[in-house]
């Protein structure tokens, strides 16, 4: 697992208690793992712990419902795409 995906992984279970498994791809809003808020909580958090200014356009559920979208989310902010 890439150094990213572990420590939004690590975040998501500290932030709302999910005890269980995250898989990469699974949708956390369908699986009511996260809310819109959380979200919101960890769109701030991947811009401070990495480094990577979110624009608004980012700030969808396509980008944000599963751990692989925001890691690809973070490569594409620091690549400067």
């Amino acid at each position: 697992m890439r150094p990213e995906m572990e420590i939004l992984s690590e975040y998501v279970r500290s932030e709302v208690g999910f005890k269980g498994r995250i898989d990469p791809d699974v949708d956390l809003l369908e699986a009511k793992v996260l809310d819109s808020f959380s979200i919101v909580q960890l769109a701030v958090f991947i811009q401070e712990e990495f480094d990577v200014e979110l624009e608004a356009e980012d700030l969808t559920r396509e980008n944000l419902s599963s751990l692989a979208r925001m890691v690809s989310l973070i490569d594409k902010r620091k690549t400067g795409g």
